[in-house]
């Protein structure tokens, strides 16, 4: 309540302006492991990954900044085996943008469609995870091909160990400063600021079909499932002049935002997820994805052939509604 105190007390006439960049450091996480010919988690340079980083600045009449939004497609998940709450490097990214203009301005990340992709430099993850692994196999305990439990199986008093996650910790600042400074470029290029646009909001339910996993296992085989509830999805999609931000509630793969941007009547379309609550889904993968057996297509909790076209369609509806 009182940040909205705040943001009202502090209201300015302004303009907007969009505009994209390009980033490096995501990159497709689904394989097929060279070794087990599995499917399997690790950096797959030839997978769809959208590279576009969607920037909206806005600024006072005198052309000092107040704020920027940015979209970027990538996981937050490098320092997770911390075991610690993280900005990562979405965190450092926004804080080295706002440190460039002294603190007077906000910068916002948004999630972009980031169900299948991971920080392409992830190493120190897939080493810590090996450690864990070996050490639960010492008490007897096979977690190959598992999750493990959070906060177990890592002594962090292990040189090895502060290693991997000091290099972890450097990671994300290097991450943040390089995104960081691609937000920076896209601002800087923007010529076309506006004032007059109008500004408004949609949103709307979709729902499909629901199925519950019956075995187990995180990746590399089928999964056995039964029918369930059906599942729904929030959408949301918010106009800004010719600015469309479609939002989905839930962890979606690339091709689906991809998918959007081709199909929008609009140039200037994003899709940010993770919004408005969290659906019952798991990951949502496009159609296509539902043939890896990978953690997420595993562990989503809807049946193939709707979701995709589901959220492309709702969303496209939620933009022809706007006229």
């Amino acid at each position: 309540m009182e940040s909205v105190r705040l943001a009202k007390a502090r209201l300015v006439d302004a303009r907007v302006g969009y505009g994209t960049g390009v980033s490096y450091l995501n990159v497709n996480r689904n394989i097929i492991d060279a070794k087990t010919r599995r499917w399997w988690e690790g950096p797959n340079y030839d997978g769809p990954s959208d590279k576009t980083v969607a920037v909206i600045a806005f600024e006072d009449l005198r052309g000092e900044p107040i704020a920027v939004y940015y979209n970027y497609a990538m996981h937050a998940v490098t320092v997770g085996q911390l075991d610690l709450v993280s900005g990562d490097a979405p965190g450092t990214a926004s804080k080295y943008v706002e440190d460039s203009f002294d603190g007077n301005i906000v910068a916002l990340w948004s999630s972009g469609a980031a169900g299948d992709q991971n920080p392409i430099y992830y190493q120190q993850t897939y080493d810590l995870r090996e450690i864990r692994v070996k050490d639960y196999a010492e008490r007897g305990i096979d977690i190959s091909n598992a999750m493990p439990p959070g906060g177990q199986g890592l002594n962090k008093q292990d040189p090895t160990v502060i290693r991997l996650m000091d290099q972890q910790k450097q990671m994300i600042q290097s991450m943040g400063q390089f995104l960081g400074e691609e937000v920076l470029h896209v601002m800087r290029g923007m010529e076309r600021m506006e004032s007059d646009v109008a500004i408004a909001g949609r949103h709307k339910v979709v729902s499909c079909p629901g199925r519950d996993r019956i075995n187990e296992g995180r990746a590399g085989f089928p999964g056995e499932y039964r029918d369930a509830a059906p599942v729904d999805i929030r959408l949301g999609l918010l106009e800004i002049g010719d600015i469309r931000v479609g939002a989905v509630n839930a962890e979606v793969f690339n091709p689906i935002a991809q998918r959007l941007k081709r199909e929008s009547p609009y140039a200037r379309t994003m899709m940010a997820t993770l919004t408005n609550g969290m659906a019952r889904s798991g990951y949502i993968p496009h159609d296509a994805g539902f043939g890896m057996y990978t953690f997420e297509v595993l562990s989503s909790r809807l049946q193939p052939g709707c979701a995709e076209s589901a959220i492309v369609d709702g969303l496209l509806e939620l933009m022809s509604e706007g006229g």
